[in-house]
């Protein structure tokens, strides 16, 4: 698969609706950094009170995108892995748009990206992926336009 495929493939629409989508990625955010995942750190993570996380996790569990039984842990399965996967990468390719492209400080960039992540269609996604590639690429070749765009942004 050539790198548009892989893409365009990354940001196809999960089918899930923003806020599952913003569930099943601090699952996955929080499996990469703690051993378990509970009810209260997804609580904590996405500051919402814990019966509203309970109500959530069954929706997802029936959804067969989590491994979950009351008052247990939580852990993704391989489909809900697979989702928050393409979540993050979207995530984190608007944050890096936000962030060297716009020159947004990280903070902002991270709460511009949280905003934005779930209203944009899996074509404008990659577009904006490529777009990255293409700024990158051009700004190790130390391209003028990069650097006044830079400097037009501060």
């Amino acid at each position: 698969m050539n790198d548009q495929a892989k893409a365009k493939y990354s940001y196809r629409d999960t089918g899930l609706t923003p806020h599952m989508e913003d569930y099943v990625e601090a699952i996955f955010m929080l499996s990469a950094t703690n051993k378990v995942v509970r009810v209260k750190d997804i609580a904590r993570k996405l500051n919402i009170k814990m019966p509203s996380v309970s109500a959530a996790l069954a929706r997802l569990k029936e959804m067969e995108l989590i491994d979950y039984e009351k008052y247990g842990y939580v852990e993704l399965t391989e489909r809900g892995n697979e989702l928050a996967d393409r979540v993050l990468k979207r995530h984190n390719c608007l944050i890096d748009f936000f962030a060297n492209v716009l020159q947004v400080d990280s903070v902002n960039a991270e709460g511009e990206a949280c905003r934005v992540e779930h209203d944009l269609q899996p074509y404008t996604c990659a577009k904006i992926h490529k777009f990255l590639d293409f700024y990158k690429a051009e700004e190790s070749a130390g391209s003028e336009w990069v650097a006044r765009l830079k400097k037009a942004l501060k």
